[in-house]
């Protein structure tokens, strides 16, 4: 059953579940599980240390951390201490990381002791889990005051494909409401099973932890290597009753791919929710959805200055899917605008950029004020707020949902035609002979740019029936002139896409085999 959230903070709801159900299990890593009760008790030995080295409300706290139970404990042990948690993905090049360190300003690292060795220079403390959560146990009548809904919940820094990364403040009162909206819609509660997929840099991953976390839920952990291997994740997912999971569009292609392989029908998933990117209904995905009648799927959308925002829920039967879906209408407590330059509000089916308003607008950019008042601009609605200008473009639909059509700053013509990617990418992986495909640019500006296509081919492609099949479905404009099979397309950390990669993929390609 559903479990309504009233607390203001996803800690105070934690702190509620410990009380109601703290039996249950809250973490399953391996053969390990910790129920609630004792999570919640071990983040409050994580907090009570930080507490003790001068850590107070406001202060950004980094956690460093394998794939493990430990940095759950961590993360909610941060935020329990009253700081900002500045989540790590340890995968990442150390200078990186180390840069995300500098400019926070962060003085603690949370984590394993092997991973927060290299990062406790320049004056760093750390906090080593496993001691932290072995100390004293504190009485219950110095339990920690939860933060305010107003105080910085996390940080989070962008991949730097609009410049350079940049890191943004949401405040708990964000993520509450996401959460609240999440627990009243999934219809899952005390004991129902999660994947801990995310990465923990992805701002997906604190939907996913505190949704299943704030309900009674149970967080099954998988470590990178099989997070990596999509029929270990399958294999683990049927193994442990994983009932839902998030994930970015890449991320799900990779599970399609294998499904022939794997007997899905055992499966206990109910509800797949994609986000990051664009999703596109393949006749793959469409196949895998038809062997699971009892699973569902949501598409969300959101960018990390306001996280998920809006949410469609695809139909029961998969045949009636679009292939390119609509990113839906604004969850409670936020409001979406499409404007044109001017400002002004795009009538039905006309393109423009997409803003955001409501409960989940972030404070802005960590320690730039100069790109914060450029992107987060005062809200239309009159009510005093901002809205955040996504740089995204979108086109509202006569039921009142949302078309999600690129990058407004990304914009690709062939031929003096505007040219959707995401449309080319649909169009092929949608041919029986693809299970996947990422396209780009390739070529001078002008007549000479060609569409490439990289392919994860199924048995039987053949480049020119795919072609030839396209030309018979799409505008020439849209077919793409070069077909390149690959193991595999670029990802970011975070299992998105990587478009910029893809782009130099096709450069190298191209240079190596001009037409």
């Amino acid at each position: 059953m559903t479990r309504q959230i009233h607390a203001a903070t996803v800690v105070g709801a934690l702190r509620a579940v410990a009380t109601e159900h703290g039996q249950v299990p809250a973490i399953l890593d391996g053969a390990d599980r910790l129920d609630h009760a004792t999570f919640w008790q071990q983040a409050g030995q994580v907090a009570r240390r930080l507490r003790s080295l001068g850590v107070r409300n406001g202060d950004v706290v980094a956690l460093a951390a394998d794939r493990t139970a430990g940095l759950l404990v961590g993360l909610v042990g941060v935020l329990r201490s009253g700081a900002t948690v500045l989540p790590l993905d340890v995968t990442y090049p150390r200078p990186r990381l180390m840069m995300m360190l500098q400019d926070s300003g962060a003085r603690i690292v949370v984590g394993h002791g092997h991973t927060v060795g290299p990062f406790t220079a320049e004056g760093r403390e750390a906090v080593i889990l496993a001691e932290a959560v072995a100390a004293e146990p504190v009485p219950a009548e110095d339990e920690l005051p939860d933060p305010h809904p107003g105080d910085g919940c996390y940080l989070l820094y962008t991949s730097g494909s609009t410049g350079g990364p940049k890191a943004v403040l949401m405040p708990h009162a964000g993520l509450a409401n996401l959460v609240r909206w999440q627990a009243r819609t999934s219809g899952v509660g005390p004991g129902s099973r999660t994947l801990q997929y995310g990465a923990i840099s992805f701002d997906v991953s604190l939907q996913e932890i505190f949704s299943t976390l704030a309900t009674g839920g149970t967080l099954v952990c998988i470590d990178e290597e099989a997070r990596r291997n999509p029929i270990r994740t399958w294999e683990l997912m049927i193994a442990t009753g994983v009932e839902r999971i998030f994930l970015p569009y890449v991320g799900l292609q990779a599970l399609v791919m294998v499904a022939d392989d794997i007997p899905v029908e055992r499966s206990a998933l109910r509800e797949i929710i994609p986000g990051g990117e664009q999703l596109q209904c393949t006749k793959a995905l469409r196949e895998l959805l038809l062997r699971m009648p009892e699973c569902r799927v949501s598409n969300h959308y959101g960018p990390v200055e306001t996280h998920a925002v809006t949410c469609h829920p695809l139909e029961a039967d998969p045949e009636r899917w679009l292939s390119l879906p609509p990113i839906g209408t604004p969850i409670p407590g936020n409001r979406v605008h499409v404007l044109d330059e001017a400002g002004r509000e795009m009538a039905v089916g006309e393109i423009g950029e997409l803003y955001v308003a409501g409960d989940q607008v972030s404070y802005g950019y960590w320690r730039r004020p100069d790109l914060t008042a450029e992107r987060f601009l005062p809200s239309p609605d009159g009510d005093g707020g901002r809205m955040y200008r996504t740089g995204d473009l979108a086109r509202r639909r006569a039921d009142g949902s949302l078309d999600f059509l690129g990058r407004a700053d990304d914009q690709v013509k062939i031929r003096g035609f505007r040219v959707e990617l995401a449309e080319v990418e649909a169009a092929v992986s949608d041919h029986p002979e693809v299970a996947a495909c990422g396209a780009t640019v390739a070529g001078d500006e002008g007549i000479d740019r060609f569409l490439v296509a990289f392919v994860l081919p199924r048995p039987g492609f053949v480049a020119d029936t795919v072609r030839e099949d396209l030309r018979g479905r799409l505008p020439g404009h849209l077919v793409p002139e070069v077909f390149h099979v690959v193991d595999a397309l670029p990802q970011l950390p975070s299992g998105k896409l990587d478009r910029r990669g893809l782009r130099l993929l096709a450069e190298r390609e191209t240079a190596a085999d001009p037409r």
